[in-house]
């Protein structure tokens, strides 16, 4: 048992509690389901520092993409940089439409911006221009801080990753709203839903991290990330 917070037992309890299913036939079940569904969606309202990791991958000259096998549970880009004399060199991250535009796959040089291209089913880094011999001998490593995708939850002794111990109310909220969303009772979905909001509303002016964060250069806008700047609201 954890010392603070709500661990996977207690949390799905609470869940088939609040969804009032607790005596209906595989209730258990359907409160993981939801409970890792409103996982998912807490994941895509904001950067959770608690998801942030960071990785590397080695440049090779002339070679324009890389894939991200080194990347445990990538989910999204947050920043791309190398080092020079020790201070972070950004590369830019780009859109897929602006890679498109500004791709320069025939020069070499140190890259200056780069994209996450979906081809063939796995996500690759795309570098323009072309690491050069230079680039590559005097820069081993490009580092690459991204968020990892969170650990659904399997049994009853897990903490999930996200929300923060102080702010788990709103998975369980958000997962009451799934169920009941699923009953076709709209009215007490947007209840539970609202209870999420207000929950996370709270946590985020709260919270030293999002307050003190500021805009970074290379800050990426592809995907999905442009669609979760805008539902944002008021958090």
């Amino acid at each position: 048992m954890p010392t603070f917070g709500l661990d996977g037992s207690t949390i799905l309890t609470r869940i088939m509690d609040y969804a009032n299913i607790t005596n209906i036939e595989g209730a258990l079940a359907k409160a993981l389901i939801a409970a890792n569904d409103a996982l998912r969606k807490l994941a895509g309202e904001r950067r959770w520092i608690s998801l942030r990791r960071q990785g590397t991958i080695i440049p090779i000259a002339s070679q324009q993409s890389y894939a991200l096998t080194g990347l445990t549970g990538f989910n999204y880009p947050v920043r791309i940089f190398y080092k020079i004399n020790g201070v972070d060199e950004p590369i830019d991250i780009v859109t897929d439409e602006e890679w498109a535009n500004l791709n320069d796959e025939q020069s070499v040089g140190d890259p200056n911006i780069c994209a996450f291209l979906e081809i063939s089913g796995a996500i690759k880094i795309y570098f323009s221009p072309l690491p050069s011999d230079t680039f590559a001998s005097t820069h081993p490593f490009v580092y690459i801080d991204y968020d990892k995708k969170p650990t659904e939850l399997v049994g009853s002794t897990e903490v999930p990753d996200i929300p923060p111990s102080n702010c788990q109310m709103a998975l369980v909220y958000y997962a009451v709203a799934e169920l009941l969303a699923k009953q076709g009772d709209l009215n007490g979905m947007a209840v539970w839903e609202l209870k999420a909001k207000n929950e996370l509303n709270k946590y985020f002016k709260a919270d030293i991290h999002f307050r003190g964060t500021k805009r970074q250069r290379a800050k990426p806008s592809f995907g999905i990330l442009d669609g979760v700047n805008r539902n944002m609201g008021d958090y």
